[in-house]
């Protein structure tokens, strides 16, 4: 089932991408703390932001971009057993 989310503004959705583990070669601190991606997928764009003189100021982003994560903006959702 497919579930139709479209974010506000100048706001994005984005699914954090799982980095598989590459090589027989571990760090021994990997058991301890797992550090989260940094990158992930856009899966919806917010139509963006209204200027002041009214026009609207479009995302340079769309949906299937991968980009860069800053842990300090993200706010984590669950929609249907999906975690964005």
């Amino acid at each position: 089932m497919a579930v139709n989310i479209r974010p506000l503004h100048d706001r994005v959705i984005v699914r954090r991408i799982e980095e598989g583990r590459t090589g027989s070669r571990r760090n021994h601190h990997s058991r301890y703390a797992k550090e989260k991606p940094q990158e992930g997928e856009v899966v919806a764009v917010g139509e963006g932001k209204y200027r002041e003189d009214g026009t609207r100021q479009t995302l340079d982003v769309k949906p299937g971009d991968r980009v860069l994560l800053a842990n300090t903006a993200a706010q984590k959702s669950n929609s249907m057993a999906r975690s964005f």
